[in-house]
């Protein structure tokens, strides 16, 4: 049985076919740089975050001057006129297809929204382009296949974006682990929780311009239909265009756009694998703006690994649960990912024994508490620059499709199972969902 968040194959290649419209021309091929070369970069997406992207590839310019930004894209175009003004060098497009079309453009950084994600990376990867795209790496599990798989035969750098990836943070974490200090790993927690009086994605980091829309003419104009791309068809709709997080046709709400950043943590730090059953729950408990996506999320999911993974979350609350990991041995506590109360922000983890072992661990690590430090929020920077680095290296960015896939597998499912009131599995030998009950 087909779930109604399913995307169908035929939907799904319409949704690639818009997103490489007019590419017959491009070179299905990258440009060779060479040491000196810049690298020619491409922002589709030039909203709040794409608006945070072109400040930090801004930044890495002055720090390293080893990149140019050729290429501007979006459907609105007061954006386009603001981002031009800080990149004077660019030129602007309202359509991405034409940005694919240019051969000269090295990679493309995908900020839009998630409906979008995997038709245009397939595309930029199909014209020879590498891609940074934010996360969650596409909409659905099964374009998450399809992109993981694209990239490693195309041999093309796909980097996501979950900056925690490229912090000392979770390979630190990972060493602990590794190195046998807690035992084995049996449960996993975490949040990404916060409190918006006025309504989470209802901010001035989201705000609506209630001059723009598709009939408006100059700068107020925006291509609506453009936007909506394989989404279903409707009226201009400023909520849903300024604010697509809070609708499903664009995005999966609290799941994709924050668990992301606490699932792929714990990839890393764990040496995971893709889950092997995943349950989502929760409700619209306070939001009552017309939102479809619940403000108040959790995520559950089980393990190959013979561990558990709980992720809950609140845009009512800021205190979620204490990011954990959980061993036989001992217990590394975490402050929060991203955000949550003052008093969980801080930059070291502390390991405490577990009863029966805290006689051994006091033996070997000389204390009944082993703090370690160095392990907070570097910013988004380094991300921007290991995709970078990895571009002229040929080498695996630290946040890559093979990893965004499995992300996408709890995400997503964690949604479905939200949505059709089921617990869904996931074989991994055969890479598909299996839906019981």
């Amino acid at each position: 049985m087909e779930s109604s968040s399913h995307i169908s194959r035929r939907n799904f290649m319409k949704a690639a076919t818009l997103g490489g419209a007019a590419l017959a021309a491009a070179p299905a091929w990258g440009r060779v740089l060479g040491a000196n070369d810049r690298i020619n970069v491409g922002l589709i997406g030039i909203g709040s975050r794409g608006s945070d992207h072109l400040d930090l590839l801004l930044q890495h310019r002055e720090n390293k001057p080893d990149i140019e930004i050729v290429a501007l894209c979006d459907v609105y175009q007061k954006r386009l006129n603001v981002a031009a003004r800080k990149a004077p060098g660019a030129k602007t497009y309202v359509h991405h297809q034409e940005v694919l079309q240019r051969s000269d453009i090295d990679v493309v950084f995908i900020v839009t929204p998630d409906h979008w994600h995997a038709p245009i990376t397939l595309a930029a990867m199909e014209s020879g382009k590498d891609v940074y795209v934010e996360k969650p790496m596409t909409h659905t599990v099964e374009e998450s296949k399809v992109v993981a798989h694209r990239a490693k035969e195309l041999k093309r750098v796909v980097q996501v974006g979950v900056q925690g990836l490229s912090w000392n943070r979770w390979h630190k974490i990972h060493e602990i682990i590794q190195s046998g200090m807690i035992g084995q790993v049996v449960a996993v927690q975490g949040t990404y929780s916060r409190n918006a009086p006025g309504g989470d994605w209802n901010s001035d980091y989201w705000v609506i311009d209630p001059a723009a829309s598709p009939d408006a003419t100059g700068e107020e104009h925006i291509d609506w239909k453009q936007w909506l791309g394989s989404a279903p068809p409707m009226p201009f709709n400023a909520d849903r265009f300024f604010r697509f997080r809070k609708y499903w046709d664009y995005s999966g709400g609290i799941s994709t756009d924050l668990h992301y950043h606490v699932v792929a943590p714990f990839h890393v730090g764990v040496a995971n694998d893709f889950p092997t059953r995943v349950a989502g729950m929760g409700g619209l408990w306070i939001y009552n703006d017309g939102r479809e996506v619940p403000d108040t999320f959790l995520t559950a999911a089980d393990y190959p690994g013979k561990y558990s993974m709980t992720i809950q979350s609140s845009q009512v609350n800021e205190n979620g649960p204490m990011m954990m990991i959980r061993g036989t041995k001992a217990t590394i506590h975490l402050s929060d990912e991203w955000e949550g109360p003052p008093s969980r922000q801080y930059d070291y983890a502390d390991i405490f024994p577990e009863s029966p072992f805290a006689e051994e661990f006091v033996k070997k690590y000389g204390n009944d508490q082993v703090r370690v430090d160095g392990i907070g929020n570097e910013g988004d920077l380094k991300h921007v620059d290991n995709f970078l680095d990895c571009v002229r290296s040929r080498q695996q960015p630290n946040c890559h499709a093979d990893l965004g896939y499995k992300v996408s597998v709890t995400t997503d499912l964690s949604v479905r199972s939200y949505r059709n009131g089921k617990i869904y599995y996931f074989d991994a030998e055969r890479e598909q969902v299996v839906e019981k009950g």
